[in-house]
């Protein structure tokens, strides 16, 4: 396993106060001037939020409806009345003729909470009837509240953009994609990405023995090389080699190319269904950034030293929000440990 580079004088500055952010199942701790800024959600229906009061969500309804009539004449919608709490509404729908005979029969709801509108988009499952899955979409919607940026909910459940949805049912589908800026830090990017049930339909056996190492990060790399040869990017490699997460057993590549930005990469390959090691699990971090291009700032903002000790110092900071079924203890930052209580006594605001 790696050493970690310490954080020189001005990165440490910057960590003198921190918090937390949550998204997903996860809580990541962060210098208190991050932005989370927020990629797309599932649990396990897709999650969209936009702004406006009940009018702008039966302008939006409309909308989706409409879209849905120009995309495909033969659409069908079965289900078109009032959702299943307070100021929701749902639609229940064919997307076309050749949906309807593959048995794709999707739910969406739409629940108004003051000033947002959030959209879970929901589908039947194989050998389900409409009725049971209307009560499991009513329940998820049910789950829903509201979430201000700086609230860490204490009991399980997912974070979402602008609220939580409770719950500690963990067999279903969960993906989650984040990033965090640092206004100080302006051509910094650092992201993300969970994806819980990727690789399902593979048997374990088979995953194991076919998948799994295809699939390592730097099996990856290796094969790209090998494909690519001397067409392959130069580049400097700082660090490359297995790296551990808290519990997870992953890989890391941390690389500068040849126009000075730096690409470090750390991905995990977990357990299909698992939700304490998610089947896909990665972290991303870019320098040189500008516009959301890597490269286009005219210079990196960090050294070496600095770009490497940054993503130790983050993902030094990623958990669990809360324990999930077989996550190891000190994987989860609720209840928080003895230690946690000892920094927020030096100063770092967590919460």
């Amino acid at each position: 396993m790696p050493e970690t580079v310490e954080l020189s004088s001005r990165l440490s500055k910057l960590f003198l106060k921190t918090k937390l952010v949550c998204f997903g199942r996860y809580a990541l701790e962060v210098p208190q001037e991050a932005e989370l800024v927020w990629g797309s959600a599932s649990f396990p229906s897709e999650v969209e939020v936009f702004p406006g009061g009940l009018s702008a969500a039966k302008l939006r309804i409309a909308d989706d409806i409409a879209k849905l009539k120009d995309d495909d004449k033969t659409l069908e919608i079965r289900y078109n009345q009032a959702g299943p709490v307070e100021n929701s509404w749902q639609i229940r729908y064919y997307p076309s003729e050749i949906a309807k005979s593959e048995g794709l029969y999707l739910f969406n709801t739409y629940i108004n909470k003051g000033d947002l509108t959030f959209l879970l988009v929901g589908a039947i499952e194989d050998n389900e009837t409409e009725d049971v899955a209307a009560t499991r979409e009513a329940m998820r919607a049910k789950s829903l509240r509201l979430r201000t940026p700086d609230e860490i909910p204490a009991d399980p459940g997912y974070c979402i953009e602008h609220g939580f949805m409770a719950g500690s049912f963990y067999k279903e589908q969960e993906m989650v994609n984040v990033g965090i800026v640092l206004p100080s830090l302006p051509d910094v990017s650092f992201s993300l990405s969970s994806n819980k049930n990727a690789y399902g339909d593979y048997s374990p056996e088979e995953f194991e023995k076919d998948q799994r190492p295809k699939l390592s990060l730097l099996a990856r790399i290796q094969e790209a090389k090998d494909d690519q040869g001397i067409h392959y990017p130069s580049r400097t490699v700082l660090r490359e080699g297995k790296r551990d997460v808290q519990h997870w057993h992953g890989e890391e590549s941390l690389i500068r190319r040849k126009d000075g930005a730096h690409d470090f990469e750390w991905a995990l390959v977990g357990t299909p269904r698992d939700v304490a090691n998610p089947s896909e699990f990665s972290a991303q971090m870019y320098t040189k950034v500008l516009h959301n291009t890597v490269g286009a700032a005219k210079s990196t903002s960090l050294s070496d030293d600095e770009a490497v000790a940054l993503w130790d110092k983050l993902l030094s900071g990623l958990k669990f929000r809360v324990k999930v079924p077989k996550a190891p203890e000190g994987s989860y930052f609720l209840p928080p440990s003895k230690s946690d209580t000892t920094n927020v006594d030096k100063g770092q605001d967590k919460r």
